[in-house]
């Protein structure tokens, strides 16, 4: 008798739980189902929105990036746009009909270093409007849709024209001189790169470039340097009449030394001296420029006074003058502004890191139809911080 009725418990427990049977723990070899979606851009119309796909391949052992779209009333499922494998970084021109990607070939077994594409959105294959020996990337349309900007670690003799005849092959040494106290960078399986810096280009843009051959387009557009120098440039937002590009750069060679930080500057759109418009007693970031092109919003963290190891990032406004004096918006508010979680399975195959908070001032906050007439910092800042409202926002 006992033991029928043991045999009914069993019965009753597995009858009880079917789901219990199917469940097990996470392992590691469940990465390579994962899929993200990463940098999600909407367009101009707000009607559709463009991002990266990211899949592992566990038989080549890598991550892979393409380009989809899906509408944003979610209605459709999301279309695949590229057809590569390295695709990231989408961005809508303008007048939503191309959009400027970056995409990296693979060429005797060895991936190229990544180039800009165009593609129209009403059909047709991307095509390459660079060919710049260090790579490009994080592309920025002008507000006309005439002119993208975008970084390249190349100098001028390092951008390719069809004329130049090839170099000859140099012997380069494996040997490397270490002569600064950062020379490994995470993400950088060799060492960091102390000879050639992010600079800011720009390269013209029409509809002939987006519909042309590669070939064709090196020789109707070639890339204009804008910046050079022993100094990184990031980080690019265009004036709203096109005048000029602000960006960030920290202007010091070894800035761990003395704890520099990045510092807000313009350069004009057709090239010329550098002007600095802002900076604080600490870095600055995540720059967004209000419609009227008056002034510009950043995010920025005070290093304090002894250094401080962490500092809180602050919400700033400065007007676009030059050595303007910005303002802190949230000083006295108790939450780190543009904060996120960061990690390895996070916005994989996007190079530029730029947080949604400011890229959303203005226009881009509400879309289509916004309030084009006011600098939406407040709006864009409450995104993630509804419930509470710094007394000194305006």
């Amino acid at each position: 008798m006992k033991k029928y009725a043991a045999l009914a418990c069993v019965l009753v427990f597995v009858i009880a739980t079917p789901r219990a049977q199917g469940r097990r723990f996470i392992t590691e070899k469940d990465l390579f189902r994962f899929t993200w979606i990463a940098d999600p851009q909407i367009s101009p119309d707000g009607a559709t929105v463009a991002f990266v796909r990211v899949t592992v391949n566990e038989k080549e052992n890598r991550y892979e990036t393409s380009l989809f779209a899906v509408p944003a009333s979610g209605a459709e499922a999301p279309r695949r746009l590229t057809s590569g494998i390295r695709d990231t970084t989408p961005r809508w021109s303008p007048d939503g009909k191309t959009i400027a990607f970056v995409r990296a070939l693979e060429k005797d077994g060895k991936t190229q270093p990544s180039q800009l594409y165009l593609l129209q959105m009403d059909g047709g294959e991307a095509r390459a409007i660079t060919d710049v020996a260090r790579g490009a990337g994080d592309p920025v349309w002008s507000p006309d849709g005439r002119t993208i900007a975008f970084n390249s670690n190349a100098g001028v003799d390092d951008v390719k024209k069809p004329d130049d005849p090839k170099p000859a092959a140099e012997h380069k040494s494996d040997v490397q001189v270490v002569t600064r106290a950062v020379y490994r960078a995470n993400g950088n399986p060799t060492y960091v790169d102390n000879e050639h810096r992010a600079h800011i280009f720009t390269i013209g843009v029409s509809d002939t470039t987006a519909n042309a051959a590669v070939s064709d387009t090196a020789k109707n557009a070639a890339p204009k340097q804008l910046t050079d120098g022993e100094f990184d440039e990031r980080g690019m937002e265009w004036a709203p009449d096109g005048s000029k590009i602000y960006f960030v750069s920290t202007r010091v060679a070894e800035p761990y030394n003395d704890e520099s930080g990045s510092e807000l500057f313009a350069v004009p759109a057709t090239g010329g001296a550098i002007t600095k418009i802002a900076s604080i007693a600490g870095g600055i970031a995540t720059v967004s420029v209000s419609p009227d092109g008056r002034r510009l919003a950043f995010v920025g963290s005070l290093r304090g006074t002894p250094i401080r190891s962490y500092s809180q990032p602050d919400l700033w406004i400065t007007d676009a003058t030059p050595n303007s004096t910005p303002r802190n918006l949230t000083a006295a508010y108790d939450f780190d502004i543009a904060g996120g979680i960061g990690g390895d399975l996070g916005r994989v195959g996007s190079r530029a890191e730029r947080d949604d908070v400011l890229r959303s001032v203005g226009e881009r906050l509400d879309g289509p139809g916004g309030d084009r007439h006011a600098f939406q910092v407040r709006a864009a800042f409450f995104r993630r911080h509804h419930d509470q409202r710094p007394a000194d926002l305006p």
